[in-house]
């Protein structure tokens, strides 16, 4: 399993970085990249570059899952990265029924 390789950035666009393996506090095992836009110009609500977490795992069965995190750049109250991979530590898998 892995994540697909995201395409080159373009100047002025942002930046990306590798997945990387990662493990979660709980045990599951993935890989987790993460990207920023840079240079958004827009109204209303796209006013703002904008970053992106994500951790791609397999639960017990073999199906793949993942968990993201998207957020805002360059405003005061930006949750800044080791918040981010704080957060990111605690995902674990929990029983449900339909």
């Amino acid at each position: 399993m892995g994540l697909r390789q995201l395409r080159p950035a373009v100047e002025g666009e942002g930046h990306h970085r590798a997945a990387k393996p990662f493990t979660t506090e709980s045990g599951l095992t993935g890989r987790v990249a993460t990207a920023a836009s840079a240079g958004v110009d827009g109204t209303g609500r796209c006013t703002h570059d904008g970053t992106a977490t994500a951790f791609a795992f397999e639960n017990p069965a073999g199906e793949p899952l993942s968990w993201t995190f998207v957020g805002v750049r360059g405003v005061d109250d930006e949750v800044p990265e080791p918040t981010v991979r704080k957060i990111l530590g605690t995902v674990r898998l929990v029983e449900s029924t339909p």
